[in-house]
């Protein structure tokens, strides 16, 4: 392996978590495409000007960014026999002494589909760009990584009954229905080592059945069990389909009581008495802050991707209430919430269990906000 390919592996290795790829570059530089801005800041430059470095692969990046769509569109009918939170694939071709790709080949893709992948190919020898320097030809290698849009897998009526998954970080997804009123509810698939790892079901146990099928005949990969964050509706409304398919359930200590005394028998308790946490070795964190929308409710974390799914418990970031406190205990709830924070101060995205998940940590914000509200000198 010549030293242009060994660091384009390189690259493609330490490409594994980067939401776009970069671009390893060999034989001639590349001169400045026709657009380029003039120094300035005025109408593009009569001529292009030679860059070399660090600007080949600039140039590479741009043009490729312009096509984006194309490799998109590519996978669109993929959708439904390989979905993937992350859709990669590595592109080695050439660009000719005219800028206009004269071969391309895969070197590697996520998407195990012949036609997906010569889809991507066809489009690649479309693509345009700048004339090689010196009239050569130019060696490309570029990793392309995008995330798909959000898979419906349940159409519902009129807003109700409706189930969708959409995704938060690389291998980290949130699965949303809604219950007959249409009132959404969010739960959380994550992608672990050894399998599929469900948190919250969904409202019923049709909707769960989805999600479950999703997991195994769509995404081909195991379930290795799931987590209840508290006894509601629209945290354990599914869990009949968790306990068919025989796929372990656990919980807090109280919600395991508390699905007891309804009938529902099954779930594991994750913490031992007087714990309040839990470092699962399948790569999560279960964390019982106290009572506050309910006397049961924890959150769950992930500290390979920074993220905190804070259930009923935490509100959405533009959440106007509180939601329903039939259950919840107001005095202990922002201290709660507090310890929430304390234990993961600094997180990637917040999950909330209602509404749309946000980056940082406005919803622990939003939601000591809406308890201070109610209940003025408790919730600071």
């Amino acid at each position: 392996m010549t030293l242009f390919r060994r660091r384009c592996t390189r690259l493609r290795r330490a490409f594994a978590l980067a939401a776009f790829g970069v671009a390893c570059i060999g034989q001639a530089g590349l001169a400045a495409p026709p657009d380029a801005p003039s120094p300035d800041g005025g109408q593009p430059a009569a001529l292009p000007t030679p860059i070399r470095g660090g600007a080949d692969r600039e140039i590479v990046r741009r043009v490729i960014r312009r096509h984006i769509e194309e490799v998109k569109e590519c996978y669109e009918p993929e959708l439904a026999i390989t979905p993937t939170p992350t859709v990669r694939i590595a592109l080695r071709f050439t660009i000719g002494p005219s800028g206009a790709v004269s071969d391309s080949e895969t070197e590697d893709s996520n998407v195990k589909s012949p036609r997906f992948e010569e889809c991507v190919l066809v489009a690649t020898r479309r693509w345009q760009f700048p004339k090689p320097l010196g009239g050569g030809s130019v060696v490309v290698s570029y990793p392309i990584a995008f995330t798909p849009d959000s898979y419906t897998l349940l159409e519902g009526d009129r807003g109700a009954n409706a189930l969708d998954i959409s995704v938060v970080e690389h291998d980290l997804l949130v699965h949303r229905s809604t219950d007959s009123s249409g009132v959404p509810a969010n739960g959380v698939i994550a992608i672990l080592d050894g399998g599929l790892l469900l948190v919250d079901t969904a409202w019923t146990d049709e909707q769960t059945d989805a999600i479950l099928r999703f997991g195994s005949e769509r995404m081909h990969r195991p379930w290795i069990g799931a987590v209840i964050t508290h006894d509601h509706a629209d945290r354990a409304g599914g869990i009949g389909a968790l306990l068919r398919a025989r796929i372990p359930v656990a919980a807090g200590n109280l919600t395991v009581a508390k699905l007891e005394k309804r009938g529902v028998h099954g779930g594991k308790p994750l913490f031992a008495a007087g714990a309040t946490e839990v470092q699962d070795p399948r790569g999560f964190v279960a964390f019982y802050p106290g009572p506050g929308h309910t006397s049961d409710n924890i959150v769950v974390a992930f500290p390979a991707w920074n993220v905190v799914f804070g259930g009923c418990l935490i509100k959405a970031a533009n959440a106007t209430d509180l939601g329903f406190t039939g259950d919840a205990d107001r005095v202990a709830w922002p201290a709660a919430v507090r310890r929430v924070r304390e234990r993961f101060p600094k997180p990637e995205a917040v999950i909330p269990g209602h509404g749309p998940f946000a980056k940082g940590d406005a919803p622990y914000r939003r939601t000591l906000d809406l308890l201070a509200r109610e209940l003025p000198g408790l919730a600071r």
